[in-house]
This record gives C-alpha cells, structure tokens and sequence, in this order.
C-alpha cells in the first residue's frame, strides 16, 4: 500500500533547514517502499499550510528543480521555530495520478490529509458492474474521506464526531492529518500500520515500526541516536493527537466511552491558507511575460522584445496579401473541364478548412473535383463523418487511400514513448510524421487519374507556427505559410543534421519507425511541391466558412475538441498541445491567435479570453487518441507534466 510519514519539532529556520530536507529525503528513501506512483509533502506554517504533490517516483520527484524551487521560494523563508509536516508515497489504488486532486496530501476546505488503506464504504458503486478504479473521473475514496471529515471540522465538537466517524468505517486505515488553524498532527488507525515516537522535543510517525527507527538512526534533526524498540509504539484502534504548542500527546482509545475529560480545544475562526504547487505553477505560468501586442510569451523561440514590449514576430510581420479571385480563375481556366470530367484533386481531411476549400471550388469555381483522403490512423470519427455529408451533398467521388493502420499507430506509439525517454521540444512533431504521406498521395493520384491540377486547402497565413523549428533551433522566417519544401536549403541541411543528432544521442528512435519517419522528413521537405494552395488566393473567413459549412452541409462539431475546431481532423492535436503548453506555457492556439491578431481580426483582450478556452486539458479527445494508439493515457500525461519547464 502507500507510506505515510511525518515530523515534528522545534527548528531554527537558519540553521535546520537544509537538514529538514535530509529528513525528507530519508523518509522518501524508505516510505517509497510502499508505494512509488506519486509523492506529496506538506507543511504547517504560521497562517498558511504549504503543500506540495508530483505525479511520479518520490526519489525523482525531490531531485526535480520545481521541488527544490517551491520549497526554497515559500518554506525557506516563511519556516518558523516550529516544524509540522506530514507526507506520503503513494501506491495508487483509487483515483487516478494525473488527477491532483486525488494525490496525496489530500486539499480540503479545512483538512489536508494522507491515508494509507482502503475505505470501502465511501463510494456508492453497483457490486454488479466492475469499475477501474483508477480512471481519471473517479474520486478516490482517500478523498471522500477527507472531504466528509472537512464538513465535521464546521461542526461543533468535532473529536466527538470525528471518533463517530471513524467508527462507522468499514475497511482498514491508517491516516494522518492537520486540521487548517491547530498546530496539532493527528494520527488513526484501525490496523496498526502506522507507528509513532514522541520525546519531549521530537515527534514523528511511519507506516512501518522499521521505516521509523531507520530514520530515527539517520535522522539529521533527531537528537536521541539511541532509541529502544519499546519507544516505538503502535496505533492501534487509536487516535493520537500531537500538539506542537505545547509538546503535548494525548492518545484517545477508539472504544472509549468517556471523552469529557479530554479538554481538547478547536479554533476554527482563523483566516488561515493553503498554498500548493499546482497554484504556484499557475502563477509562473501567468507572469510570462508576453508580447504587449499579441499573445507570445518569453518562452517562444527567437522572441525578443523592443522597448515597447513589442515582439519582434508582430515587429516583423507582413498582412498576408491574397492573389484574389480574378487570378486564380485565370489559373484554374488552364484545367477547367468543359465536359463534366474531373478536372482537380482536392485533399480532404474533413476539417473544416479542406471542407469548405471543396465547397468554393466545386460551386463557386465550377471546378469538377475529386476528393482524396489519406486515413493514416488518427483521422478522426467526426472528419469521416463531416466529409461524408459534404461529398455526399456535392456529387463529389471521395477516394480514401489508407496506410496499414496497425503499423501506422504501432509507429506513433514507438516515436512517443522514444521521445518521452528524451523529451525535446523540438523533436515533438515527429509523433505526427506518419500524415506525410499525405502529399505523396495527391502526387500518386494526379499520376493515376491523369489530372494535372492538385489542390490543397492550405496557405492562410493563420497558420503558420514558426516555434516547429524554432524548438530545433532553427530560426526559418515564414511568409504565407509557405510550403515546407519552399524552406531555405541551409535551414533544411541543419535541420537533418539536428534530427540525426537527436536519433544518436536518443536510441529509441532507432525503432522499426525509422524508415516511415525518414520518407516523411522527404515527404515534407525534399520532394518538390507543386500543388496549389487555395487560400493562398482566397481569404480566409471564418464566420463565413462555419456558417456556409452548418447551413447547407449540417457540418458537426467534435464537442469534446473544445469551441475552436480547428484542426479538429487530426487525432493527434490534442496531445501535442497539451505538451506544448504545459512545457512552454503555449501552444499552437496562442500562435493562430497571435497571427489572428495581427491580421486585425481580434483583438488581444479577446485572443487571450479565447485561448483561456483553447487551452483547456480535453481529457476526452486524449482519451480517444491513447485508445486507438494503444498506451495508458494518465501515466503518458503525468509523465509529461513532470518534465522540466521552461518557465
């Protein structure tokens, strides 16, 4: 199961600090024993609890920087002459570890708390149907606990109606816990895996008499090296209650009938607080600074700022100015069918773009289409469905070339999990290299069909991300969202150079992926391009394209995508973005509206409200991507949120 752990004592802040993480990491060493998924930690200080929570091995999770950094910019300082902490290793059993909130210390309104057992009668479950209790939208039973035992805080008496509590539990417990304004550590247990000792000056607990008089051995704030086994004793169908204001232990047997001589007192009118990582994550992350125009902020490669706070991508930016209708009629006269024949290839993802490009150029240019598809295993439910209504609706033949899908997704499975044991930023786009295939497609099918003219509903200038390459330092100036082929030479060499560096000194790369990742590098890059590229001419109106789209095509959203659907066709979109933003504080969102911005067609208040929404986690879409590629979504997702940031 879990271990749970904790400490108490006089300290003096200039002194013990660096003694008091020693005893951390002692705890950490041996607790970890029990359970290794997630590690928490938390402190009670004056006027605010610190806590403290990462979704990974404990003995990595103290060496990472925003462990150190956390607890050197909020404890350090703030520590007083008293310490109170309590922590846990986590075994997870209930709840996922993605989820902070079920990982322990457990944050209620009036209570953080750890729990090492099983609490079988919190939830209501249907004993008919079997239930993962880990998935991400279970609550776990820990948390159950600690939430009720947060609402017997507000009531009168509570160790009256806490021991009442704790008596209707049914399975088997051991806990730990501060209430929010006592400086007090309580401990319980119906099992006895929890042990405690206590002297005059020192108190502290572990799930397992060992663990604890390991520490006390060890221990760099313990005093008494010579501990006997008979001062370490266990809880046991007990509640014992610390108090560090006077260094007082009370124990309280559970089958007890006589509490009124207890005098134990609890405040519950002080404005107190709980500070966490999450939080201070979220503060970091808030005070990047950002482009006083658009929305970029420090974190994007190559920004720099003028004295205005200007950057120089919005400094440097040219209005994308459109070829127009007149020149792109004269253009595509040249392939004009007079008979009915088809006369272009149109590439359809079932987005919303390649939709309404198919649109324009069958009704508006009175082109005569076909359609083609590449289905590489990510296109996605709602793109199949949504080209299906527009072909259908349009006279148009629909080809669908399709990759051997099981390797396909075997290959994205293999180029992420390389990548998470070497996470880049700049390597990222290689979990998407399999859809280049994509372009050979459209060369094959001009070949096939005899028709000369191939269509890509691509070239708005929205679009562009400059941050692909720029995580691979390579500083590539873009304009029009120019093609990849049309990329300067020298840019392309030190880009084949950077990626084959990245294969050396990371081996998992060298999978049965290398072939299919490397025909997508020429894909992209070497093989010439020579499609045209609709919007290049035709401006891009977003109003007016989900409107025509929803009023004569019944164009669906994919709700669990969020409001923005853009690039909703790619089952991959999701992740990447969530590794973009939680890594760099921004994603492909922020870039489209940054550029949105630019173009006049929002402002930044508006940009900054819209990507508040984009950037939400969609657990749903993710879901569905680490079903059909096979690998547990919440131990990838954890994996990733504990990668070192930028910011």
């Amino acid at each position: 199961m879990c271990g749970i752990f904790g400490i108490s004592k006089n300290v003096d802040k200039s002194k013990d600090y660096d003694k008091i993480l020693e005893d951390i990491n002692l705890y950490v060493g041996y607790s970890q024993n029990r359970g290794s998924d997630t590690f928490g930690i938390s402190f009670k200080l004056k006027d605010k609890i610190l806590l403290f929570k990462s979704n990974e091995k404990p003995s990595k999770a103290i060496t990472r920087k925003e462990y150190r950094n956390f607890l050197n910019d909020n404890l350090k300082d703030q520590l007083q002459n008293q310490l109170l902490m309590i922590g846990q290793t986590r075994l997870v059993t209930n709840g996922s570890k993605f989820s902070y909130k079920n990982n322990q210390p457990l944050q209620c309104k009036n209570v953080i708390g750890v729990h090492n057992g099983i609490f079988t009668n919190l939830q209501e479950t249907d004993t008919e149907k079997t239930i993962n209790y880990e998935s991400y939208d279970v609550k776990s039973d820990s948390l159950m606990y600690f939430e009720k035992l947060s609402e017997i805080y507000d009531q009168e008496d509570f160790i009256t109606n806490y021991l009442k509590f704790i008596k209707s539990i049914v399975g088997n417990y051991s806990i730990a816990f501060f209430l929010k304004n006592e400086n007090k550590i309580f401990i319980s247990s119906n099992c006895g895996s929890l042990y405690y000792y206590y002297n005059e000056d020192f108190f502290s607990f572990a799930s397992e008499k060992k663990f604890l008089k390991q520490f006390l051995k060890k221990s760099s704030l313990n005093n008494k090296a010579d501990i006997k086994d008979d001062e370490l004793i266990k809880c046991l169908n007990s509640t014992i209650i610390f108090n560090k204001d006077d260094n007082n232990l009370i124990k309280i047997d559970h089958e007890s009938e006589n509490l009124k001589n207890l005098n134990i007192s609890i405040k519950n009118d002080l404005n107190f607080s709980i500070f966490n990582n999450q939080e201070y994550q979220s503060r970091k992350l808030e005070n990047l600074k950002k482009c006083s125009k658009c929305i970029l902020p420090e974190t994007y490669p190559f920004i720099k700022f003028n004295k205005n706070n200007i950057c120089n991508y919005c400094e440097n930016y040219e209005k994308q100015v459109f070829q127009g209708e007149n020149q792109l009629n004269g253009y595509l006269e040249k392939f004009r069918s007079k008979n009915g024949e088809p006369d272009c290839i149109v590439g359809l993802s079932g987005g919303r773009d390649s939709s309404y490009g198919l649109h324009l150029l069958k009704i508006k240019y009175k082109l005569n289409p076909v359609a083609y598809t590449f289905d590489w295993g990510l296109t996605t439910d709602i793109s199949r469905i949504n080209a299906a209504k527009v072909c259908g609706k349009l006279g148009v033949e629909h080809i669908i070339r399709s990759a051997d899908i099981e390797k396909k997704r075997e290959y994205v499975r293999k180029n992420l999990f390389a990548w998470l044991k070497r996470p880049h930023l700049g390597m990222l786009p290689i979990i998407q290299v399999g859809d280049k295939g994509f372009y050979d497609y459209g060369r094959k099918l001009s070949k096939e069909l005899n028709i000369k003219l191939v269509v890509h509903c691509t070239g708005y200038q929205l679009e562009q991300r400059e941050f692909f390459l720029g995580f691979a330092g390579i500083n590539q100036v873009l304009k029009n969202n120019q093609s990849m082929y049309s990329y300067d030479f020298i840019n392309k060499i030190r880009m084949f150079f950077w990626y084959g560096f990245q294969f050396l000194i990371n081996p998992y790369y060298l999978n049965s992926a290398l072939i299919d990742n490397f025909d997508g590098f020429l894909a992209s890059f070497i093989r010439k391009d020579d499609f045209l590229h609709l919007y290049n001419y035709e401006p891009w109106n977003e109003s007016k394209m989900l409107q025509t789209l929803k009023e004569k095509y019944n164009w669906q959203d994919d709700i669990s995508y969020g409001k923005n659907q853009w690039r909703m066709g790619d089952g991959q979109t999701a992740f990447n973005n969530f590794v973009y933003y939680s890594l760099a504080g921004f994603s492909e969102y922020d870039n489209f509206r940054s550029n949105q911005i630019r173009e006049n067609l929002i402002t930044r208040e508006e940009a900054l409200k819209l990507c508040e929404e984009d950037n939400k986690l969609k657990y749903d879409t993710l879901k569905n991507f680490s079903e059909i590629i096979g690998f547990n979504l919440d131990n990838v997702l954890s994996k990733v949120s504990c990668i070192e940031k930028l910011y």
